[in-house]
């Protein structure tokens, strides 16, 4: 079997993909009075962010529960 061939036959096999979900709300600093908001959703199949600027940190959590309250499967994270 050359070696071309075993490529082949191994690019062919199925290999489990083994990915942890993650379903988060980041909260972090970008610089002074510029805080972000960012929506993670990272599952097998699906990958999608959405992120929203905010002048106080008060106002970007205060998004990010909202967040939360419409799918209690994120979780919020202060970067």
């Amino acid at each position: 079997m050359s070696r071309e061939d075993l490529k082949r036959l191994w690019w062919s096999l199925p290999h489990p993909e083994v990915k942890e979900e993650m379903r988060v709300i980041k909260v972090h600093k970008i610089s002074t009075n510029h805080y972000e908001c960012k929506k993670v959703t990272d599952v097998v199949g699906y990958y999608s962010t959405f992120s929203s600027s905010y002048n106080t940190l008060n106002e970007a959590l205060d998004f990010a529960r909202k967040l939360m309250k419409e799918n209690n499967e994120y979780s919020i994270v202060l970067h």
